[in-house]
């Protein structure tokens, strides 16, 4: 198999190792209406690992996450194969075997000099309590792993957000939020870089350019959020031998139906405000309606 390069511009790599998740947050990204189709088999570890090794770029952390990356039957083997050769990020809620990933995954491997915790804690209060979560946040801190806690400023669940920050900040968590997006009682919540690029009544045609990998449980790749999560033309997958990586303009008929991911301005991996996952440019005149 031939090794992989990431392209110049790519900011990101999304290793979504598995859909499953034991939650039902009324905000999903991956839940929305437009996403019907969401690949549920999941690649071997085996796959994975051999992938992430034949990426030669060593500078972009690999982002593990879902779902539940932890429900992933090999996520422990994957996370300490790939941490000897990358920076790994884990996105997760905490729902898997706290004490094995101690007892097998080496905080040296994990931890490194950056301007986040390498594991990103999800923080929901609809499915669990504060004090459920910091208890599992505590156990991997208290064995040495670099651990944040986020959640997101829903509307209706700013209170709850202040209220885990002032106690995050009492226990020494680093304790951080995101922007809602989508929308909350007929309002489009998000900063977004392409004005009428989410929830348009009509998909416009255009020319759109990923900056970010992202990579499908099954080990489809695809250019954007939108695409991964309703299975729309994968432009490779990580098993191909002969894998090539672009980040040229491409054609896309979908304009008006991106997913909020894509197209919100946001930090880069350097926590530089201002990165957009997608380029898009020649968007087409919407339609005059009689």
């Amino acid at each position: 198999m031939n090794p992989v390069k990431l392209p110049r511009s790519f900011n990101y790599v999304g290793a979504f190792l598995s859909f499953r998740c034991p939650y039902r947050c009324s905000y999903c990204i991956t839940r929305m209406p437009d996403n019907p189709r969401m690949p549920s088999t999941e690649t071997p570890g085996e796959s994975w690992i051999r992938f992430f090794d034949r990426l030669e770029n060593r500078d972009v952390p690999i982002s593990l996450q879902g779902g539940e990356p932890g429900k992933h039957p090999d996520f422990i083997e994957i996370v300490r194969e790939t941490s000897k050769r990358h920076f790994v990020d884990i996105l997760t809620s905490l729902e898997f075997d706290l004490m094995e990933f101690v007892n097998e995954i080496d905080p040296e491997f994990i931890n490194r000099d950056a301007p986040y915790a390498p594991i990103r804690v999800s923080y929901h209060p609809e499915q669990f309590t504060l004090e459920h979560i910091l208890q599992r946040v505590l156990y991997l801190k208290n064995a040495g792993f670099k651990v944040g806690l986020y959640g997101v400023l829903h509307p209706a669940q700013i209170q709850k957000m202040r209220r885990a920050e002032s106690i995050c900040a009492d226990l020494g968590i680093d304790f951080r939020t995101k922007p809602f997006l989508g929308v909350y009682r007929g309002k489009l919540y998000g900063e977004y870089a392409y004005p009428d690029a989410c929830g348009s009544k009509e998909q416009r045609h255009c020319e759109c350019a990923p900056s970010e990998l992202l990579i499908a449980p099954n080990g489809s790749i695809y250019p954007c959020h939108h695409h991964l999560y309703g299975r729309f033309e994968a432009t490779g997958h990580i098993d191909d031998a002969n894998l090539h990586l672009s980040g040229d303009f491409r054609p896309c008929s979908r304009f008006g139906n991106c997913n909020p991911c894509d197209v919100k301005i946001k930090n880069n991996r350097f926590q530089r405000f201002g990165h957009v996952s997608v380029s898009i440019r020649a968007i087409q005149k919407a339609r005059m309606v009689a």
